[in-house]
């Protein structure tokens, strides 16, 4: 059966997801969400915010997820169903959050006042957010100010120059975080179906795990984080080696735009392996295990050590260096759904009761659970040698959920790199009950947070 292709404006499941972004935007302008205690720093904000009471603002909020996820999987391409230009999809759901305060995390905030450090002279690595006054010092989440940043430079050399182009305003310069985000989303938009075609994946399905996903929509569009730039940045790398598979792409462009990427978000790194290994796929499915895992390591040696070099000479030349060095370990101060971390919690709970020691027993879970992830990580690289994209697309998502902490905006890398690979039914139903699981979840968890504080 052959099924003709159809207007956005024509598609139910396009205006569920706007209507959902709509009441998320509208929730989120209520002052609760704001931790400073006058709301957001523009009347008009506060005053829409207002205009659905506590608690009709947290229903809001979630209403709207749900509504958003129901939208996605009902625009979701197959046989029956009518095609929509994911294009214009993407541009109904995100209109109502482009200029409304930051959706479902308060990090833009912290971009803003990290951008406020670096435009007084100081360096945000060795003063801690909120410490050096200016706009949104009032703003930051209470839990991580005076605290420093584990971001890498780049990602603070692109918050300066948002707070210097919006003149330091304490409201618009935390939207103006969405630039970067966008432009990112943008390029995703356009190098997905791309590599989609390279690679020989249907385009349609790529595009509607890849980037019409409602965790990208919210966290990447309507929460501005910084994992955006560094998601586009790979799909650049991995779309240059499949255009040109050359020993220079190989190894000097793709792994330089990995370089590039590690600088906006380490966990970019990862990439490399895809990097190295996708001009050659073809020989290492024809080789022994062993031979194989010859070929893809000494590839991906070579490579990493060009990418270190691009990572390095960007840290250098933006002069901030590598100070994020000291701020790894507060990745796990947040309370997330975190496997190993909350296992960890738990069992360092039990511990002290007994008249154990609770640090000492998170010190000594900590380790073990690195070695866990290490030894999946392991696992992974070598079931999946044979397919170096798949090896990058599940070891993202192993990194993600098995790390110190699992935030939703973790996952849209590992979703957009899931969309580019072969999965089974099985793997695909999980992956798709996982990501509206987890974002429904996250609205849950947003509101009842708040409503706590």
């Amino acid at each position: 059966m052959t099924v003709r292709p159809v207007t956005a404006l024509r598609s139910p499941g396009a205006w569920a997801g706007s209507a959902g972004s709509l009441l998320v935007a509208w929730g989120t302008c209520h002052p609760e969400f704001s931790f400073s205690p006058d709301g957001w720093p523009a009347d008009w904000v506060n005053a829409i915010g207002r205009a659905a009471a506590m608690p009709l603002d947290r229903i809001l909020i979630v209403v709207g997820t749900i509504l958003l996820t129901w939208g996605w999987w009902h625009v979701r391409p197959t046989r029956n169903r009518p095609l929509v230009h994911a294009g214009t999809v993407l541009a109904m759901w995100a209109l109502p959050l482009l200029v409304v305060p930051p959706v479902l995390s308060p990090d833009a905030v912290l971009y803003a006042d990290l951008g406020w450090t670096l435009s007084v002279g100081a360096n945000p690595y060795h003063v801690g957010l909120a410490t050096t006054g200016g706009p949104f010092a009032a703003l930051v989440d209470p839990l991580w100010a005076g605290s420093g940043v584990a971001y890498p430079p780049l990602t603070l050399r692109l918050n300066q120059l948002v707070v210097a182009a919006t003149g330091a305003d304490p409201y618009w310069s935390v939207v103006a975080m969405r630039v970067p985000a966008l432009l990112s989303v943008a390029a995703m938009l356009v190098l997905v179906p791309r590599i989609a075609a390279l690679l020989g994946r249907p385009r349609r399905g790529a595009v509607w795990l890849a980037v019409l996903n409602p965790l990208l929509v919210l966290h990447f569009i309507g929460a501005a984080h910084n994992d955006a730039p560094m998601v586009a940045t790979t799909l650049a790398a991995i779309w240059v080696v499949l255009r040109r598979r050359t020993w220079w792409t190989a190894f000097l462009v793709g792994p330089l735009l990995v370089g590039v990427a590690m600088a906006f978000k380490q966990q970019g790194g990862l990439t490399i392996v895809a990097v190295a290994g996708l001009p050659v796929a073809a020989t290492l499915v024809s080789l022994p295990l062993a031979r194989r895992l010859w070929l893809l390591g000494w590839r991906t040696a070579l490579a990493t050590a060009v990418a270190l070099a691009g990572f390095v000479a960007v840290s250098l030349a933006s002069g901030l260096g590598f100070g994020w060095l000291e701020w790894l370990d507060l990745m796990g101060l947040a309370n997330t759904p975190a496997p190993l971390a909350l296992l960890a919690k738990g069992g360092a709970i039990l511990f002290a009761e007994a008249g154990g020691s609770y640090t000492g027993f998170l010190i000594m879970a900590g380790r073990v659970s690195t070695l866990i992830l290490l030894l999946v990580l392991v696992w992974i690289g070598v079931r999946f040698a044979d397919r170096p994209l798949s090896l990058v697309a599940w070891g993202s998502l192993a990194i993600a959920v098995l790390g110190q902490a699992l935030h939703p905006w973790y996952l849209p890398w590992s979703l957009a790199l899931l969309g580019l690979v072969p999965l089974t039914r099985r793997q695909r139903y999980w992956v798709f009950g996982f990501a509206i699981a987890f974002c429904i979840w996250n609205a849950f968890q947003t509101v009842i947070w708040h409503g706590q504080n």
